[in-house]
């Protein structure tokens, strides 16, 4: 097998890397290397396999990774299941699930990619060594020489640093190839792809990825050939607040939550505005009517309602521009979103922050 380590970051993160790879295989019995990134992770991608070959194994992580023991050996054991495996990921020092395979889903005739179980703690209860997804994270990216065969490239100009794995594992099941994720946890970072000063390719705002999303949608994907539907619910708390126009809501967030949430011709209130730290966001509009303002040129005195929607970072948000408010004799209110999802409906809920 060969292996490369993408070195995005610092040395001491490849190093912790390859230490992590040392301590958990023999690395005598394998050809290590070390590469540094290119434009974008598709373009190193394919610099890799232009460089090692398409004649063996391959695998490829990024150096925010750190392997643990066991997955080598799951990998030889169950390596004619598929043609190219992923692992699952745990963030860093913790039991959290980060990356535990992904699900293609639909919500009102868009394809989303869905990460499964994210958030979660992990449980003994899975008892499967592995599973079939429909993409994975391509941090840690196994490939057989046999996927190589009939499979040999990446498409960066769709992937936009984001999605490049799966510009690759889309044209290979299109030629009869597998896809696999060890049910084994290995710890992720999630930061070697964030480095990039073109914040096309970096930046973590869901109304660029959307944009870039379409184009790769219409290349790789039909909307028929997706079967999991998701249908979104709003509980009545949340309506009667947008609903109502003696509140003046400010949204921080412009994801699928507030997308969706202010989709509604009937909805009368126009006391609402959108705001975001990402400078990047600045000036684009939600539904053609909502411009995202930048959290910096938000007056406080307008509003009497605020709704945090990114709800795994909410208590982060809220420390981080809004407390300040209740400091400034602020009498507002501050709301976080509180998302549970099923296999078919995802139910959202809003939950005041109390002082």
């Amino acid at each position: 097998m060969k292996i490369a380590i993408i070195n995005s970051q610092t040395q001491k993160n490849f190093f912790q890397c390859f230490k992590s790879i040392k301590d958990t295989i023999n690395i005598k019995e394998h050809n290590i290397y070390k590469f540094k990134e290119k434009k974008s992770r598709g373009h190193t991608l394919n610099y890799i396999l232009k460089k090692l070959g398409l004649n063996e194994d391959i695998l490829i992580v990024a150096d925010d990774i750190k392997l643990t023991k066991g997955w080598y050996e799951k990998i030889k054991k169950y390596r004619s299941k598929a043609q190219v495996w992923g692992t699952s990921m745990l963030y860093p020092n913790s039991k959290k699930i980060q990356d535990n395979g992904y699900q293609f889903i639909k919500i009102k005739n868009n394809i989303f990619l869905d990460p499964i179980d994210r958030g979660k703690i992990i449980s003994k209860k899975n008892k499967d060594d592995w599973k079939y997804t429909d993409c994975v994270c391509g941090c840690f990216l196994f490939i057989t020489k046999e996927a190589l065969k009939l499979q040999n490239r990446f498409y960066p100009d769709y992937g936009m640093n984001r999605w490049d794995e799966l510009t690759f594992i889309q044209k290979a099941k299109s030629k009869g190839l597998r896809l696999a994720v060890l049910n084994h946890y290995c710890y992720h970072a999630g930061t070697s792809t964030k480095n990039n000063p073109n914040k096309n390719l970096s930046s973590i705002s869901y109304q660029i990825e959307r944009r870039f999303w379409k184009k790769l949608e219409k290349k790789f994907f039909q909307i028929n050939e997706i079967k999991k539907k998701i249908n979104l619910r709003f509980n009545k708390k949340i309506s009667n607040l947008v609903r109502n126009n003696k509140n003046k809501i400010l949204f921080y967030g412009a994801g699928i939550f507030t997308e969706n949430l202010l989709s509604s011709k009937s909805l009368k209130n126009r006391n609402i505005s959108i705001t975001s730290s990402l400078n990047e966001e600045t000036g684009f509009k939600i539904n053609d009517y909502y411009k995202i303002q930048n959290i910096k040129n938000i007056k406080k005195e307008k509003f009497n309602t605020v709704i945090i929607t990114p709800s795994d970072a909410a208590n982060y948000i809220y420390e981080q521009y809004f407390s300040k408010w209740l400091k400034n004799n602020w009498k507002g209110k501050f709301y976080k979103v509180e998302q549970t999802k099923t296999s078919k409906i995802w139910k959202y809920n809003l939950n005041e922050f109390k002082n």
